[in-house]
């Protein structure tokens, strides 16, 4: 699983993720040239970017993207850039952008610094937190001549949040143990965004306060969390329904675990879960579901 811990890296664009454990490649300053007067051709360096631009309406302005871009699908049909991880500047200059996007951390803050040093232009934003995304919408709003779109896209997601949260959060909140990888066993700590989520779905984090924010745990933490859920986003790209079966097989050995007793252990699509973008709150409904499947159950009939 440690090969399929690198492959979620590449393809969701969960910077809080490596920064967590890998740590940043560099300092977070970021040596980006003035934003030109207009903007008429955009680079994303991550799927979470491209999927920002989209949303904003600026797909035709889009020259080029990450690899792992591929939402929504016309995003896959952009010319690619290098990956989040390994950006290709020559594929970006040859693109001719007069505006890169790049996330606040070492190794984007250096291809910034490269890119201004012959004469182009680039625009950090940070997105670790909940918080973090709807300043990223608004900042790359306002330097691309999106402001209201921006506005309403924010306005928009806030609304399906609070309405999400305020249908889950009036029942007890349900122990949830969020699994990153499980050889060796790494979960969600509480300071993530991945916390935030499982808040606004009405849910509690089984783990308690960590110095780390995606921490290794042993069987003992295990047992002791008294987790009622446990929830793994996919792994890969293999067949979901046998990534199921091999969970259910794994948490067998716990069997003192609510989630484990009630068979509520999940295995869920993870696009919308571990990229934070505008798609923010269909990955918080998809927790949401795990938590309580009979609220939608209701909704439905």
């Amino acid at each position: 699983m440690n090969k399929w811990w690198l492959l979620l890296l590449t393809l969701s664009g969960w910077t809080a993720l490596g920064f967590a454990i890998f740590g940043p490649s560099g300092d977070r300053r970021s040596e980006a040239a003035p934003l030109p007067d207009r903007v008429e051709r955009i680079v994303s360096m991550a799927p979470s970017l491209t999927e920002i631009l989209f949303a904003l309406g600026l797909d035709e302005k889009i020259v080029g993207v990450t690899l792992y871009s591929d939402y929504p699908p016309a995003a896959t049909e952009k010319p690619k850039m290098g990956s989040f991880w390994q950006p290709n500047i020559e594929a970006i200059v040859a693109a001719r952008p007069n505006l890169v996007i790049t996330l606040g951390f070492g190794r984007h803050n250096i291809l910034a610094g490269r890119l201004k040093r012959i004469g182009y232009n680039s625009l950090p934003v940070n997105i670790e937190k909940v918080g973090d995304l709807f300043e990223a919408i608004d900042t790359i709003g306002a330097a691309t001549g999106r402001q209201h779109q921006a506005d309403k896209l924010t306005s928009n997601i806030r609304e399906k949040l609070n309405r999400l949260s305020t249908s889950a959060g009036s029942e007890a909140k349900v122990r949830v143990l969020w699994v990153v990888q499980r050889e060796p066993l790494r979960v969600a700590g509480r300071d993530t965004f991945v916390n935030e989520m499982i808040e606004l779905a009405g849910g509690e984090n089984a783990i308690g306060r960590t110095v780390h924010k995606y921490p290794p745990i042993g069987a003992e933490q295990v047992v002791a969390c008294g987790a009622e859920v446990i929830i793994e986003p996919e792994m890969g790209r293999q067949n979901l329904s046998r990534q199921r079966d091999n969970a259910f097989k794994y948490w067998s050995k716990f069997k003192n675990l609510p989630a484990v007793t009630n068979e509520q252990i999940y295995v869920i699509q993870g696009d919308t879960v571990s990229r934070l973008g505008p798609r923010l709150h269909e990955g918080t409904e998809t927790i949401a579901k795990c938590l309580r499947p009979g609220l939608f159950e209701e909704r439905k009939q």
